[in-house]
């Protein structure tokens, strides 16, 4: 029997921010997936390290993840795909930043690094139950950066339309936005790994809560938006499961048969 996999957000659809908890069912239904067969796979806008402020919590482990949108894709412990931004666009945007006076910040696998500790900054992370990051410093622009961050939602179409040749940005529920390549998504994870896996697209099988699932959502033969999702995200959903309070995750996973 061909094998199934699943793709699971993190903000919002394993992890709950509101209560600040991975619920006992989730975790129950995750081991039930390994159990049967089911390969089990994250695809958050997180880095690593910012995943692990929810795994090593949990002693959660997964057999791939697709990081920071899609730009940083682990299957088995190995570096499959990652795709930097470009290094121009990084310093045109730091240079707009620093002349609106807009806090922003940057992503790397193993890091995130912030231009102030602004209000504003501080509670971005306090509303994802995420640690403040240190400061950036020069040394960090060396490095190879995956993703940006806006810290503005004011500004989001002005910087859209601005860098649209380098990027796009995708709003968060509280006050800024994540800056990807234009042309990453998770789905583009998602199709790596299961292209490494020999899984097929009637098999996989995706849920999330944001804007940032549409394309992973759209990928996947059965998407699942979670009760608290969005409503640009329930739209191109097959299934809406219950809130994430609710033990939505689990329910839906029992209403598909996969545990």
């Amino acid at each position: 029997m061909d094998r199934k996999i699943v793709f699971i957000d993190i903000d919002g659809t394993l992890f709950d921010n509101l209560n600040n908890k991975v619920h006992q069912s989730t975790i129950e239904a995750i081991n039930k997936l390994k159990e049967n067969g089911v390969y089990v796979c994250i695809a958050s806008g997180r880095s690593m390290a910012l995943g692990d402020e929810v795994f090593l919590r949990y002693q959660l482990a997964f057999d791939g993840y697709v990081l920071i949108n899609g730009q940083f894709v682990v299957l088995n412990k190995e570096v499959i795909y990652k795709k930097p931004l470009n290094k121009k666009f990084i310093n045109e945007f730091i240079n707009e930043c620093n002349s609106l006076d807009i806090d922003y910040g940057f992503v790397t696998n193993d890091e995130t690094f912030i231009s102030s500790n602004s209000p504003k900054v501080n509670k971005a992370f306090a509303d994802f139950k995420m640690n403040v990051p240190r400061l950036i410093t020069e040394k960090d622009l060396h490095k190879d950066i995956f993703q940006g961050l806006l810290f503005d939602k004011t500004s989001l179409n002005y910087f859209s339309q601005k860098f649209k040749s380098y990027v796009k940005l995708i709003g968060w529920i509280s006050n800024g936005a994540d800056i990807i390549d234009k042309d990453a998504s998770k789905a583009i994870g998602m199709a790596k790994i299961c292209g490494k896996l020999g899984i097929k697209r009637e098999n996989v099988y995706a849920i999330g809560d944001s804007n940032n699932d549409i394309e992973m959502i759209e990928y996947a033969n059965v998407g699942i938006a979670m009760g608290n999702a969005k409503e640009s995200l329930k739209e191109v959903a097959d299934y809406v499961a219950d809130d994430i309070s609710e033990d939505g995750l689990a329910k839906a996973l029992k209403e598909f048969k996969l545990i």
